[in-house]
């Protein structure tokens, strides 16, 4: 039955544009070398053209003469349930969905997007890891992955508000911006709320937050449901149009971003509402001297930047950052190698940190980070995105790291210039 169903999903998915993707493919392997799995396991089964292998297989075999003819001849075999309970391990335990894959294929296929389709499919067949539809199921029942319930929204917002003593709107009727956090920023670092709320403050934002939209994680995405993909981000989109404002800024979540940047208009009707980042943001700021910045104000040693997959190589907010550290550190600021659109991933986007089974898979990609960061001794790491910074901060307890880890929205608002 759960073979059937990824089949049917499999030929679903497979219109004109998969297709051309598909028969591309050359099988030449070059993507490999991009994946930081393969990179820091060997392991070949992690390279991501093998991750499409059984999208590939069922296309060839339902809709190409060659498919067929080895099929019937028993060259090819026909996809089975244990295949399938192999490769939902390596799809989703194995891949961060950071399609750094694709910019060095030489046929210019869009391997990410692929993986996310073989995702769909293991989702309607319920091939889901355990652990990573333990959260999705949260998210249904609750609101969110990690149970920010409505009480607990409330309550969290409001010990934030007194605790850091800033003002943290919430459903403020005439704001013009909606913000919209993730549940690892309330969870897990509350000072990302203090910070962000300080700099759009300073800068003289009309904004809020919703208690109906307050979850901008979307495990629904990472599960590979388009149902509920669609559903987490129309909660969102339904409070901005209750609210009325015009724009709805993502704070430091990646994938979220990806989700409501770019991804929601490809599949469901969104709002006429500007959809930013936090980092776009306050590049924005800075440039329209909204908000000053302190000179040095970071120069305790070195300090580099880790670039999110999400939001520098698919949002392309690579500027603004650099630009805030430059001011920051100056001459102390120093880049990974390589950084920018050819960024190593964290290791933990995409669901991978959701999942207890993928943790040595997780532990040994960050090593690639570690080898980069100690090379050029940099003390500190800024990050944009809240899921690397949950990364690096599990990886740099677990390898005992001497690192400090920072969010941009907080080296910002420790910086502003009263």
């Amino acid at each position: 039955m759960q073979t059937q169903i990824v089949m049917d999903t499999f030929v679903k998915e497979t219109g004109g544009y998969a297709a051309s993707q598909l028969e591309a493919c050359t099988r030449c392997g070059i993507c490999a070398e991009a994946c930081h799995f393969y990179q820091a396991t060997g392991n070949a089964e992690f390279a991501p053209v093998w991750k499409i292998e059984l999208l590939k297989r069922a296309y060839e075999q339902r809709f190409t003469l060659s498919g067929k003819f080895k099929l019937a001849l028993g060259i090819d075999k026909a996809i089975t349930d244990s295949d399938l309970k192999d490769f939902s391990k390596i799809v989703y335990e194995a891949c961060t969905m950071c399609n750094k894959c694709s910019m060095v294929c030489p046929m210019g296929i869009q391997l990410g997007p692929l993986i996310h389709e073989v995702r769909t499919a293991f989702s309607n067949a319920g091939l889901v890891p355990e652990d990573l539809m333990a959260a999705v199921n949260k998210q249904v029942e609750e609101g969110s992955p990690l149970g920010v319930t409505d009480d607990v929204f409330e309550d969290r917002i409001e010990w934030v508000a007194d605790e850091w003593e800033i003002d943290i709107p919430v459903d403020k009727s005439g704001a013009d911006t909606l913000v919209v956090f993730s549940s690892i920023e309330i969870m897990k670092f509350p000072e990302n709320l203090a910070a962000i709320a300080k700099i759009l403050n300073k800068a003289g934002e009309n904004w809020t937050l919703s208690s109906k939209g307050r979850e901008v994680v979307n495990f629904g995405f990472y599960e590979g449901s388009l149902e509920r993909t669609k559903a987490f981000m129309q909660k969102l989109f339904d409070a901005a149009v209750e609210l009325g404002v015009k724009k709805l800024v993502v704070t430091e979540c990646g994938h979220a971003y990806d989700a409501l940047r770019w991804t929601s208009y490809n599949i469901m009707e969104v709002p006429n509402i500007e959809i930013t980042h936090i980092t776009g943001l306050i590049g924005e700021y800075i440039d329209s001297g909204k908000i000053k910045l302190q000179a040095g104000a970071l120069k305790n040693g070195t300090v580099t930047f880790h670039d999110a997959c999400k939001i520098q190589r698919r949002g392309g907010h690579i500027k603004e950052p650099r630009k805030v550290l430059n001011i920051l550190a100056g001459d102390s600021f120093k880049e990974m190698s390589p950084s920018k659109e050819e960024s190593i991933c964290c290791g933990g986007g995409g669901g991978v940190i959701a999942i207890k089974e993928a943790d040595p898979i997780r532990y040994a990609s960050f090593g690639l980070k570690i080898e980069q960061v100690d090379k050029i001794g940099a003390k500190t790491v800024v990050m944009a995105c809240s899921n690397c910074r949950l990364q690096f901060t599990d990886c740099v307890q677990h390898f005992d790291l001497d690192w400090k880890v920072a969010g941009l929205s907080q080296v910002v608002a420790d910086a502003l210039e009263e």
